[in-house]
């Protein structure tokens, strides 16, 4: 017995031909029959009960289950995986000096005049390797061609990161999970090629920064940070410094999130010079 009288009786359920049922025999041992012994049921039926009655019956009755079992378990798996063939993606402009963006997913248009600094909302897009292009606004050469890996069910951003001469697609898996009662999230990401390596303090508004310890230290550019849970209603303000330095170099100000919000604050470089914050509204 084994796998391949397993074959044998799926194969059976799946293509219930006269061949199948030679098949069957020949695997059973039994003596091939002729032709005229396999379009007669009765005569099959007296061959398999001949080989059943001498010990097969409880493995045919346990392999019909399990070929029963797995035919059912594939049909749910290929359910699943139709109901959920997208994934969910935004494309925020960080890239200094390009006031606006078009962008492409496969060579069809996905976003038009992205400005600097902000995102577009969210949309359903199919799951899978995506070709990403993305240009001026109002140019038909691209200077980024990336392809993006899009789970299934999963939540992206990707951002056109960096200065033009260096710029690249830089994919972050967002988590949209509603927060705790009582609790917003936020997550900061550091997109200013100008501003480098940071220390970030996320403190209550006026803290003396030289009495704590930084929250991230030593935040490279391009780097993403874990959502950090925050309490709803409460104000708070992100420094950033130098690293091991107490000057901040960027305030967001006082901020207050509500509770079930989720927010990830960038970093960038400033229009005019310097550097300045946008904040995405991922939830809530």
């Amino acid at each position: 017995m084994g796998l391949q009288w397993y074959v044998t009786v799926l194969a059976q359920f799946l293509f219930p031909t006269s061949l199948t049922i030679l098949y069957t025999l020949e695997t059973l041992s039994l003596q091939r029959p002729n032709m005229h012994d396999v379009y007669s049921s009765h005569r099959v039926f007296l061959l398999l009960k001949t080989k059943l009655q001498k010990g097969y019956l409880v493995t045919l009755r346990k392999s019909v289950r399990t070929a029963v079992s797995s035919l059912l378990v594939g049909a749910l798996l290929a359910l699943m995986g139709c109901g959920s063939s997208k994934a969910t993606l935004r494309v925020l402009n960080a890239t200094p000096n390009e006031s606006q963006i078009d962008v492409s997913l496969d060579s069809t248009s996905f976003a038009t005049s992205v400005s600097y600094g902000t995102a577009t909302g969210y949309s359903s897009v199919t799951s899978g390797s995506r070709d990403l292009e993305i240009y001026p606004s109002g140019v038909t050469t691209a200077y980024i061609n990336a392809t993006i890996d899009l789970s299934s069910g999963s939540t992206y951003t990707v951002m056109s990161a960096n200065v033009l001469s260096n710029a690249s697609a830089l994919l972050l898996t967002d988590d949209n999970s509603t927060p705790s009662s009582n609790t917003a999230e936020l997550r900061i990401v550091n997109a200013s090629p100008g501003l480098g390596t940071v220390d970030v303090y996320v403190v209550s508004p006026g803290t003396n920064l030289s009495s704590v310890s930084p929250t991230i230290s030593n935040f490279a550019f391009e780097g993403v940070s874990d959502y950090k849970s925050l309490t709803a209603g409460t104000a708070y303000e992100v420094y950033f410094t130098s690293p091991d330095e107490k000057t901040a170099l960027v305030d967001s100000g006082p901020v207050t999130y509500s509770n079930g919000q989720i927010r990830t604050m960038v970093t960038l470089n400033g229009n005019a010079g310097g550097y300045t914050l946008t904040t995405l509204d991922d939830l809530n």
